[in-house]
């Protein structure tokens, strides 16, 4: 059951995530006009899109191909006294129809375990990284010394600090020589590390600038907020629209921070001078991967943020309320609508195509079935006396409509009684004379009832005598008239194994 959960939601992720991450770009290219913070959920929407949409579809179709799920359910009084054999042929009728809308992949088992293996591999490799980045992030944190007695910083500190609020209280500061860009780190008690050359340096801009920005991502937990983000990411990092929507949201958000900077801090012309100045002391084409930091210089678009911080796009209120409500329909319905266009793997042992030993395939189903049956009739009637025991009313009405169901069946039985003229020993020799073997069973029955206790005017009175032998498979069905003695009908009944899949 996991196996083919994990190749299911493998497979609808092909097709799922890059349907996500077309919608979220056509959303994000009708709100360039916009402030950047839409985008930038958009973005995580699509993110958590691109993470619920396989795994709720691969969920609903494991589960809705389970045996248990396709049993047809009965209310009321009569699902309280269903009978296991009416549950048998339910089961048998209704557990080989699959659920409308999904395509089934044959697969071999080989190739299956295969892209398993590939899979999980890759996901340790990603873990690896992941574990490996946190720890990158832990020694930055020890190496990191305080400062001492410094009127830049102070100065710099106290107007972002006035200008942004945030709610951890007094964040600290902090200095070190193995980072070349200001970063922030802390999930819970946030820090902020300085470039030891930034520090030294003692522009007021820079400072200002470097510090407000971190700030930002401390107000808003984007260290936090990322964290989760590549806990997320990671199940899906196989895919490359998987990692552009991750890109997205990691520009997105310093566009943001950019933003608040210039409409809080500082004139837009003077952050964006200072921007450039702290982007060029990053290490030319490499962000700082291999840690969990988030920094003034974690997006690649050092161009498009200036050319951000220069213009001043407006929108009208009424305009924006609209263009975000289309942009969330335009994200979320497709979203929902490719749900119940699911595919999945259907896994087989043998080689070649893949396809399982019909025989096998059918007695693997049986047993399921056999086993399903037997575990809701037992839950049924163990939830059936405990309701008679809670419940006198409804311990009436079953006593009630077992008292009937039994004069009824003593009412049809005296009527055969009194219709038959051939005893069952001169009906057992009758239908042996006729199909020799040993009798296994023999019942006295009435077909077509006009109400209990009354035939029909085409009813009949038989004798039905199930007769063995040793040489051929199967039983014998002797039907015998039990008014005259002649043989109505005789039928064979097949072994099990030997039935076609539509005979009950």
């Amino acid at each position: 059951m996991s196996n083919q959960l994990i190749l299911t939601l493998l497979l609808n992720a092909c097709w799922q995530i890059p349907l996500v991450a077309i919608l979220a770009s056509l959303g994000s290219w009708l709100l360039r006009h916009s402030a950047t913070r839409y985008r930038h959920w958009l973005w995580v929407t699509a993110l958590l899109l691109a993470f619920l949409i396989p795994t709720i579809t691969s969920l609903r179709v494991v589960v809705d191909n389970f045996p248990s799920t396709n049993v047809v359910q009965e209310t009321g009084l009569e699902r309280d006294l269903v009978q296991p054999v009416m549950a048998d042929r339910q089961v048998s009728k209704s557990s080989a129809v699959l659920p409308a809308g999904n395509s089934a992949f044959l697969l071999n088992r080989n190739l299956a375990l295969a892209l398993l293996l590939t899979y999980f591999a890759f996901l340790f490799y990603r873990s690896l990284k992941l574990v490996q980045a946190w720890q990158t992030t832990r020694t930055i944190r020890r190496r990191a010394v305080e400062f001492e007695s410094n009127a830049c910083i102070t100065e710099a500190f106290a107007k972002c600090q006035n200008a942004v609020a945030t709610r951890y209280g007094r964040v600290q500061i902090l200095r070190s020589v193995t980072v070349p860009v200001p970063i922030t780190i802390g999930l819970l008690r946030p820090v902020i590390i300085l470039p030891g050359p930034l520090v030294d340096d003692g522009n007021i801009e820079l400072l200002t600038s470097a510090i407000g920005h971190e700030l930002i991502h401390v107000a808003r937990r984007d260290y936090v907020l990322n964290f989760i983000y590549e806990l997320l990411y990671l199940p899906l990092a196989f895919h490359p629209a998987a990692a552009l929507i991750r890109r997205r949201i990691n520009q997105t958000r310093e566009l943001c921070c950019d933003e608040l900077v210039a409409e809080r801090i500082l004139n837009a012309e003077v952050y964006a001078r200072s921007l450039v100045k702290l982007a060029s002391s990053a290490p030319p084409l490499r962000r700082l991967s291999v840690t969990t930091t988030v920094g003034i210089a974690d997006a690649d678009i050092l161009e498009a943020r200036i050319m951000s911080l220069l213009r001043k796009p407006k929108l009208n209120t009424r305009w924006k309320k609209l263009l975000l409500i289309a942009v969330s329909i335009l994200l979320v319905v497709p979203c929902i609508a490719a749900v119940s266009f699911a595919m999945r793997f259907d896994v087989g042992s043998a080689p070649g195509l893949g396809r399982q030993d019909p025989s096998q395939q059918e007695k693997e189903k049986a047993d399921k079935d056999m086993a399903e049956v037997r575990r809701r009739s037992a839950e049924g009637e163990q939830a059936m006396k405990e309701r008679m025991a809670s419940d006198p009313q409804f311990r009436a009405e079953v006593m009630r409509k077992r008292s009937m169901e039994m004069e009824m069946r003593e009412v049809t039985q005296a009527a055969l009684i009194r219709l038959a003229k051939v005893t069952m020993e001169q009906a057992i020799q009758i239908a042996t004379s006729q199909q020799p073997g040993k009798v296994l069973e023999c019942t006295l029955m009435g077909e077509r009832w006009e109400e209990p206790g009354k035939l029909a005017k085409d009813g009949q009175v038989l004798y039905r005598v199930v007769i063995a032998d040793e040489v051929n498979p199967g039983a014998t069905h002797v039907l015998v008239n039990a008014v005259d003695g002649t043989i109505f009908k005789t039928e064979k009944e097949l072994p099990r194994r030997m039935r076609s899949p539509e005979e009950p």
